[in-house]
Formats: structure tokens, C-alpha cells, sequence
């Protein structure tokens, strides 16, 4: 039988085709979507297909059907390979396929039948994926507590787990029940990755100058094709507000189609196992945005610059966005029972700055582990990242506010920096700018703050900036005081602004041939 799928051809083509029967008919065209969600044990199919074939305005073909077929460990290669899963009607639609086997791999391959039985035999309406078993954390906010530790409340899997701290007197790192088991921890390391995305090695978890071997590492070397990343693996998250209680849970599949994995969402709608976030503040070298130890942090760029200079390194790099930050800062709060990052996490270096030469070397704390910080005003770190709030602002894509002072949001590539096409959140911020956020919004699209009027020891405990046509830098710097850390918000500056205390980190997508 011919495959015409994705060919172009004329009507007599056709027609000439099935008289001197070379073909017996003209088979449907490929799907134009499908997507697989693994659950425990199952995994639930969409697909959609077009109903017809058109060939210069005419009509060839009428799709009749789908028949999808499932393979353990390869695809089907055939109409009679595999097992059977399901034959419908149906054009657009979804299927749960049960009695799966967890942390096996699946393929399922859809065939498009005509109304005459001809069948679509391309390989691109293949799919594949790995049921697990479900892991589940969570916790609550009581907004109507100020205590920023007593109103977090730990529910689902979570319950009845130890919070993780640092000794603020020494920066030791106390995990509690949040051990590397945890899936989001598991892979959590510093690699150094090349320029094409792919990772190049592991580094030492206690001294990044070293890989695993204990041999040098290229940390250090600006002329190293490619920079230090820390590794996060995909986490879904379900997020909402009730009354006075926000709700969030935390999962290593998407249990629903609530659950979402922004920080891990490709252009494309792809979802990627695991993306690269910079183990280091950014510093430019030959007109890229690096993550490389020993180099003073690079400011005072306008926010367009820090984007090239990014995208520089090569097509899957960028500027970090604010559905990593969000990840990330939920994974602070389910970790460390509290909205006090500062007091759980350590304080970093919040004061003493009023020029670029007062900002931290990068890799100053690379031999400190995962975690560390302390109440002194020096370097932090969380999950492998350096001056995760702190020492100089992070500059992000993906929340501005508009003329009206709104704040918008986006959560997925591609981005812009007058936020064309982003999520108005409805959340004008209010109190005083530059004061400590006491009221925010739990939404899909993040945690929004609402308003400036706490302190440095309620609520969220960081600060909130805010005026109209501004482009958002998150963490805060060494001459915010004690307004920095993993909420504080900075929506005051045009993204052409520049400042000593202004910078950007590197983000790097799974290059897709690593998928």
C-alpha cells in the first residue's frame, strides 16, 4: 500500500495511482495531536485526527476510525504487532489504558483507518511513556495566620514529615525527612553541560572543583565549552486558593489534569524530564551569559542584552523564567514547613552593598553541599544554587506588570518582554512599595503577591516592589536588608533599567535527542 502522508499530490496523481493499482485507496493523515498521562499503573491516550484528506480542494479521503495498538519495551510494528488496546470512531478522543506494569516502558502506536480500510502506517503517531507509582506531597497556607511558620500545615504524603533547616551558626545542613530519596532531590546534582544541553559530567556534591573521580573538574575554566548546572527532574504541581487557605500538592506524575509541569514545558507542549538551572550567579564572558566559579556576577545590562547574551550559549539556553522560580519555591516551602525562607534556609547576603565590586566571586560556597546558609550576612545556597536570593537581583522572563500596574504572567516559552500574550492575574499589588508582602493569591500560574504592608517577620517576610510597564527580578540584593529571599519581588524597573545590583541567571532545556 502507498503512503501518502506528507506528500502533495495532484488529483489525476491520485487517481491515476489506484487505476493502475498501486495503492487501494488513499490512507487518513497523520494525527495532529496526541499525548500520553502516566498514572499508577495506567496511562490515559488523547489523540485527534483529521476527518478527511483533501487533495487540491477535493476530497479523497473519509477517516473511518483509530485502532491503537500497545508494545512492551519497542513499538508495534505492525496492524497485528502488540496488543490490541482499543478500535473507535472516534477522530478526537481518550482512553485510559489500565493493568499496566510501573517503571516499564510502553509504546503505543495509533493507525488512522479510512472509511475503505486503508490504513496509516507512519511512524510519527508513535508514543511512549513509563507508568509509575504516585508520590504525593503537600501543605496548606492559612493566609489569616501571620506566623509565616505555624500557618504552613503539612498534608497528603507529607504528613508527619520533619521540616528541613540550616544551623544558622554553622550552615550545617539538617535535611529532616526530606532526604535525597525524595524524588525531586534524587538527581539534584551539578554537572557541567555543554553548550549543546547535553550533560558532560557530574561534579563532587561537597567540592565542585572535582568530578566524581575525584580528578579536576573544569568548573573554573571560562574556555570550557559549555557551564555549571544543577539538574532539577520533572515535579507537577496542583495549586488553588479557598477562602482563606491556599493549597498545593506536589507529585512525580501528573495525577490530573491539574497537576501541571510549566518549569519543565517545552514550546512545543512537550514535557521534559529534567531541566538545567545554573549552579551560578551569571557573569559574562565573550558576550555570554556563563555559570562558571572564581568570576564576579555581571550587572548592570539591560534586560534585552541579558537575554542574548543567554541565548548565546546556544538554542536550549535562556534567562531563567518565573515557572522555575515558582517550582522551586514551592519545593522551599514543602521542604521547610514555613514562608520564612531567610530564617529555614539561611539569610544570604542581604546588606553592606552599593556597587558592583561589593557583590560575591561566584563558587565562594561550592564546597558547602546542597544546602547552606547561615544568620551572617555571606553566601546561600539551595539545591545546588548559589545566591538563590541575595547578593545580586535575578532578572527573569515571564512576569511584568502592564500600564495599570497589573501583574501578567506566563509560564511556558515563548516569551516576550512587553508581555504580549501573557495571563493577566487580576492582582494589582497594593501597600507601599518596597515594603514586606502580607497578602498574596495561589493561582496555576504561581504564587502572586498581593500586597506590601507585613514585615520582616510575617507573612512571606520578603519585599515587594511595584509600578507600571516593569519586568520582574526576583531574590533581592546585598542593599535590600532583610526584604530579600525566595519571594522578593522586584516590579519597578523597566526591562531596558540597568544597576549594579540588576543581573540574570542561565536556565538550559533537556535537549531533545536526550529525551
Amino acid at each position: 500500500m502507498a503512503d501518502f502522508t506528507g506528500a502533495q499530490y495532484t488529483v489525476d496523481e491520485v487517481l491515476a495511482g489506484i487505476k493502475k493499482n498501486q495503492i487501494t485507496g488513499l490512507p487518513p493523515s497523520n494525527l495532529t495531536s496526541k499525548s500520553v498521562r502516566i498514572g499508577d499503573g495506567k496511562a490515559t491516550l488523547v489523540w485527534s485526527v483529521p476527518a478527511t484528506t483533501t487533495v487540491d480542494g477535493q476530497v479523497l479521503q473519509t477517516t473511518g476510525g483509530v485502532m491503537i495498538r500497545r508494545k512492551l519495551g519497542e513499538a508495534p510494528a505492525s496492524i497485528t504487532d502488540g496488543d490490541l488496546v482499543l478500535v473507535t470512531s472516534d477522530l478526537s478522543g481518550s482512553f485510559e489504558d489500565t493493568g499496566l506494569e510501573n517503571d516499564q516502558t510502553y509504546f503505543w502506536r495509533f493507525f488512522p483507518f479510512s472509511d475503505h480500510g486503508v490504513y496509516n502506517l507512519n511512524e510519527e503517531n508513535i508514543i511512549s511513556a513509563t507508568p509509575r507509582a504516585y508520590i504525593l506531597y503537600g501543605f496548606e497556607i492559612n493566609k489569616a495566620n501571620s506566623d509565616p511558620e505555624s500557618c504552613v500545615t503539612y498534608t497528603d504524603m507529607a504528613v508527619g514529615f520533619t521540616p528541613a533547616s540550616v544551623d544558622l551558626s554553622t550552615g550545617a545542613f539538617d535535611p529532616g525527612s526530606w532526604t535525597e530519596d525524595v524524588f525531586f532531590r534524587q538527581n539534584n546534582h551539578v554537572w557541567m553541560v555543554k553548550s549543546d544541553g547535553t550533560p558532560d559530567y557530574q561534579l563532587d556534591d561537597n567540592d565542585y572543583t572535582k568530578k566524581l573521580d575525584g580528578s579536576a573538574s573544569d568548573v573554573s575554566n571560562s574556555a570550557y565549552d559549555g557551564n555549571a548546572m544543577v539538574r532539577f527532574d520533572t515535579v507537577w504541581i496542583k495549586a488553588s486558593e479557598s477562602g482563606n487557605v491556599m493549597k498545593v500538592q506536589i507529585c512525580n506524575i501528573q495525577l490530573d489534569e491539574d497537576f501541571h509541569a510549566y518549569a519543565h514545558t517545552r514550546e512545543d507542549g512537550s514535557i521534559m524530564d529534567y531541566i538545567w538551572m545554573a549552579a551560578f550567579e551569571g557573569s559574562t564572558i565573550s558576550s555570554k551569559i556563563r555559570s562558571i566559579k572564581g568570576v564576579a556576577p555581571t550587572t548592570s545590562q539591560t534586560g534585552a542584552n541579558e537575554i542574548t547574551y543567554a541565548a548565546n550559549n546556544g538554542s536550549l539556553w535562556g534567562t531563567q523564567t518565573w515557572s522555575q522560580i515558582n517550582m522551586i519555591n514551592m519545593l522551599l516551602i514543602l521542604m521547610g514547613k514555613s514562608l520564612n525562607t531567610q530564617a529555614v534556609f539561611g539569610y544570604g547576603h542581604y546588606s553592606g552593598g552599593s556597587q558592583a565590586s561589593h557583590l560575591l566571586k561566584t563558587g565562594t560556597i561550592s564546597d558547602k553541599g546542597a544546602f547552606y546558609g547561615t544568620s551572617g550576612n555571606v553566601a546561600m545556597k539551595v539545591f545546588h544554587i548559589e545566591n538563590y536570593y541575595g547578593d545580586a537581583w535575578n532578572r527573569i522572563r515571564g512576569c511584568v506588570t502592564d500600564g495599570n500596574k497589573q501583574i501578567l504572567v506566563k509560564m511556558t516559552p515563548p516569551y516576550n518582554t512587553a508581555g504580549t500574550g501573557y495571563t493577566a492575574t487580576g492582582i494589582t499589588p497594593g501597600g507601599t512599595s518596597g515594603g514586606y508582602i502580607s497578602a498574596a493569591k495561589m493561582t496555576a500560574n504561581g504564587l502572586i503577591p498581593q500586597t506590601a504592608s507585613g514585615s520582616e517577620t510575617t507573612y512571606f517576610a520578603d519585599g515587594l516592589w511595584f509600578a507600571a510597564s516593569c519586568y520582574a527580578l526576583v531574590g533581592g540584593a546585598c542593599d535590600n536588608g532583610m526584604a530579600v529571599g525566595a519571594f522578593a519581588l522586584f516590579l519597578n524597573a523597566a526591562v531596558s533599567i540597568t544597576g549594579w545590583a540588576f543581573g540574570a541567571a542561565l536556565s538550559c532545556e533537556q535537549p531533545l535527542s536526550a529525551a
